[in-house]
């Protein structure tokens, strides 16, 4: 069955930058090269390559030290607890249910369950990693208090959960998508099963939740902007489809991408040029897509955003744009 899923996409103004940083990678030997979606690449202007190749070297030691770094390949890292939770994609029978369901307003009215899930998370190759569950009742709690679709100020109807029991359920990781343990409930107005992960806090690792402190992007020039997406493109691993975090505003404006192949960490970024910006500059809420050529298919490296540091989602949780 398919399941709707909460995501989170990081939408900028007009030639904005956010200026966050956070945990790096690290090795040596940096390459790099300026990409553009134009048909003829320019080159990039605006923004300081140098600095971007010194930003990358740095943000790969910090990331191969950071708490995140070291449990990439073989911890339980999801982009965010919200991810735990799955409502199906058919909706909700009415308007109260959507509300109640989203502000948590839910009352267990079924019979104990018949056994509990197994602990047990299935890789996407195949192996298997042991971990704790949560019972059906802590379960149900972490159900009440979740994320997605909360109506701050809404007055519900509580809403009947008639029943639940032992399952597993899908859960993209940064190792790809993996089979966690799970409880599937029955919910009044709810046009199908609900899953929540039962998998207690502790035995993974949010992306979300990771602190970022600020990032002296200055030294790359004004140019210089963030990436909100990237993904492989085309079957040979050296392509990378990425999203930059703004857009162009004036027709004269040139863009392209950049990135850094530090060790087993590739860094990327992106450059909007506007020679000649116009007096009003509108928020918009998509960015710019931009390719990008590795020396080297991407295999098992990390894409880290140079902005912050931090993984470029959605690669690898899931394919992207």
């Amino acid at each position: 069955m398919t399941h709707a899923r909460r995501r989170f996409m990081l939408l900028a103004t007009c030639l904005g930058v956010t200026a966050l940083a956070g945990c790096a990678a690290g090795a040596s030997g940096v390459t790099s090269q300026p990409a553009s979606s134009a048909s003829a690449v320019p080159s990039p202007q605006g923004v300081a390559v140098a600095a971007f190749h010194a930003l990358a070297r740095q943000e790969a030691i910090h990331w191969a030290k950071s708490p995140l770094g070291k449990v990439w390949k073989t911890g339980l890292v999801i982009p965010s607890a919200d991810d735990l939770t799955s409502v199906p994609s058919t909706g909700f029978s009415s308007g109260n249910a959507k509300l109640a369901f989203g502000d948590g307003n839910l009352v267990y009215t079924g019979p104990p369950p018949s056994g509990a899930p197994a602990g047990v998370v299935t890789w996407p190759d195949g192996s298997t990693s042991k971990v704790p569950v949560l019972s059906r009742a802590q379960a149900f709690s972490a159900l009440k208090h979740n994320g997605v679709g909360r109506c701050q100020g809404c007055k519900t109807t509580p809403i009947a959960v008639t029943g639940a029991r032992p399952t597993t359920m899908a859960v993209p990781t940064s190792r790809g998508t993996a089979s966690v343990p799970a409880w599937e409930f029955t919910v009044s107005g709810v046009n199908g099963p609900v899953f929540q992960a039962a998998i207690p806090p502790g035995s993974y690792f949010p992306v979300d939740s990771v602190r970022q402190p600020a990032e002296n992007l200055g030294p790359l020039g004004k140019a210089f902007v963030g990436i909100t997406m990237a993904s492989l493109s085309g079957n040979d691993g050296r392509a990378l489809k990425m999203i930059l975090a703004s857009s162009p505003c004036g027709p004269a404006a040139t863009w392209g991408g950049l990135v850094a192949e530090v060790g087993d960490v590739v860094v990327v970024g992106g450059w909007i040029h506007d020679p000649h910006p116009p007096a009003a500059c509108p928020g918009v809420l998509i960015g710019t897509r931009v390719t990008v050529r590795l020396a080297a298919p991407l295999a098992g490296r990390v894409i880290l955003d140079a902005a912050t540091g931090l993984p470029a989602a959605p690669y690898p949780f899931h394919r992207g744009p």
